[in-house]
């Protein structure tokens, strides 16, 4: 298909859509719409008010979504960031492409990569069409394959550190105790206040550049594509005082004794060792909570911006604007802290879409999807054709109302055995989850591991993944079911 074909058919698909009576448009559209997609780093769904947290401060992305549909449940592929922004960009899950970790080779390499194969970045199908995606802020993966993008540099590291003199001396006259909560393992700083403006900050200097990159762009009457790539609420975490999140408003559970002790050997002896999370005392688990939700805060106020630019300049009712995230995080949940691991706290993202002239408004997906499904509803909505070899699909006949069951399962893979943290490598390979409407299952699914190690949990009777019920005999019939869901599954049928 050439440019000019492929132009046509994504102009006969936009039109469609308007047909269809998805919008308020008063016109057809005569050229695709424009795209601006705001990824967060770490973000978990709850990080945005519209999932129902009431400590929150997102009014920006929440009416975003109150204007559009969200997706109560959307599952990540992996719970890192490289593997999992690959498999968005794909479409595939990551053992296809074999990226299924952050860090080093396996000592002994697992025998799914000898079924590797390259896979392309779905981004590129809009250079087709005349319009070459760009980024503001973080990238990760398919890095050469943007039209622009431009990020900003981080004044403190993850462990909280900072190398400019001046942010040092400013810290200690105004007698700044950052970071106030570190891991005890690895030192990471996820938690503290600093005395530095929101603008100072990475959210909001990335948040200059993006309204910047739009101005210019809105005054080139051209459809544009932009993804501002925020690096919050990954670590280090900090916040201006004012954007603290009262600990006290924040109602998330610890764990008891017993929870801990029904968890998984390797969680129980080498992911409780990584992340630290036992070792924080209650105030820093508030401290830390609060200033994870608050760097949330700090990027919804970039999004207003930006919002607000598009609507100005008469552009936003053609714009699709897509919020999501790479994977979540854990914030003191079954002791643990940070991500790598499989609860839904760590896999489920928030996916948010408003097109006023092209979805409906004010509509709540509860069918549980997956990211890699994320792409090809952008290119559906471009009217560009979703290629089939592929396991992602466009998300519109879910949106239309056209069916209300989805997949039969979401999965979500990590390979422990190519981890860039020694405690992790040891005993331990590709972890597999596979979470149905009412079960969630993860184990480790892996020739050179004896032990598969599993957990079991019932979503419905337990949604906050306490009780697991693996080994219990009455429940051998689900395992077995589930286990053989993700050997389809990782055989591609």
């Amino acid at each position: 298909m050439n440019r000019r074909d492929f132009l046509k058919t994504g102009l006969a698909s936009t039109t469609a859509l308007l047909s269809q009576g998805h919008g308020a448009a008063a016109s057809t559209p005569r050229k695709p719409p424009n795209i601006l997609w705001i990824m967060m780093d770490d973000g978990r769904a709850d990080t945005l008010g519209c999932y129902g947290r009431r400590w929150v401060r997102t009014p920006h992305m929440d009416a975003l979504a109150a204007n559009g549909v969200r997706f109560e449940t959307t599952i990540v592929q992996n719970p890192v960031c490289v593997p999992s922004r690959q498999s968005m960009k794909t479409g595939c899950y990551p053992h296809t492409f074999g990226v299924t970790a952050m860090g080093k080779p396996a000592a002994v390499p697992p025998a799914y990569l000898q079924r590797v194969r390259t896979m392309p970045n779905l981004l590129n199908a809009w250079k087709e069409i005349g319009i070459t995606p760009v980024n503001i802020g973080k990238t990760h993966a398919f890095q050469k394959d943007w039209g622009f993008q431009r990020d900003v540099p981080g004044d403190f590291d993850v462990l909280g550190r900072t190398r400019n003199e001046k942010l040092q001396a400013r810290l200690q006259e105004a007698g700044c105790r950052y970071p106030e909560v570190v891991t005890k393992t690895h030192g990471w700083a996820i938690g503290g206040t600093v005395p530095l403006a929101p603008e100072e900050l990475t959210s909001g200097r990335i948040g200059d550049l993006a309204l910047a990159r739009v101005q210019q762009l809105v005054a080139a009457d051209q459809p544009f594509f932009l993804r501002v790539s925020f690096h919050a609420p990954h670590v280090p975490c900090l916040v201006p005082k004012n954007h603290l999140i009262d600990p006290s408003r924040i109602d998330l559970p610890t764990p008891t004794e017993e929870e801990l002790a029904g968890k998984p050997r390797f969680e129980r002896e080498q992911l409780r060792i990584y992340t630290g999370g036992l070792d924080l005392s209650p105030e820093q688990i508030g401290i830390a909570r609060g200033t994870y939700y608050g760097m949330v805060s700090l990027v919804d106020v970039q999004v207003g911006r930006l919002v607000e630019c598009l609507r100005r300049a008469g552009v936003l009712d053609h714009t699709i604007v897509a919020i999501n995230s790479d994977q979540g995080w854990q914030l003191g949940e079954h002791g643990l802290w940070k991500k790598r691991v499989l609860y839904d706290d760590n896999v489920k993202a928030p996916l948010v879409l408003s097109a006023p002239a092209l979805l409906p408004q004010g509509k709540v997906i509860d069918e549980p999807v997956e990211m890699i499904d994320f792409i090809p509803t952008l290119m559906d909505l471009s009217g560009l054709p979703v290629p089939e070899t592929i396991a992602g699909r466009s998300l519109m006949p879910l949106i239309r109302g056209e069916v209300t069951r989805w997949r039969e399962a979401c999965f979500c893979e990590i390979d422990h055995s190519m981890s860039m943290y020694d405690e992790l490598r040891e005993r331990s390979g590709r972890r597999v989850m596979v979470r149905t409407r009412e079960w969630k299952l993860d184990w480790f699914m892996d020739e050179r591991v004896a032990d598969k190690d599993g957990a079991l949990y019932n979503l419905q009777r337990d949604p906050g993944e306490r009780v697991n019920v693996y080994g219990r005999p009455e429940y051998a019939d689900v395992v077995e079911y589930l286990e053989g869901l993700c050997r389809q599954w990782d055989r591609g049928t």
